[in-house]
């Protein structure tokens, strides 16, 4: 099973910021954590611009932190 990939886009380029992703739980409209299959966490401000589940990957424009 494949698990969705996320991806930081800044100045038109984009970076991966986790593999593996389980969850995504908002704390505030702008602000959520994304969760991988470990447990590891990394916290992003910011806004999801698009999910593609066919091909397990989601787009992020903000700030991420650890």
């Amino acid at each position: 099973m494949c698990s969705p990939k996320a991806f930081v886009r800044h100045n038109h380029e984009e970076t991966l910021v986790m593999e593996d992703i389980q969850s995504i739980v908002w704390d505030t409209p702008m602000r959520f954590v994304l969760r991988d299959i470990t447990g590891k966490t990394r916290s992003v401000e910011g806004r999801i611009v698009s999910m593609d589940l066919i091909n397990h990957r989601i787009l992020l424009e903000g700030h991420v932190s650890d």
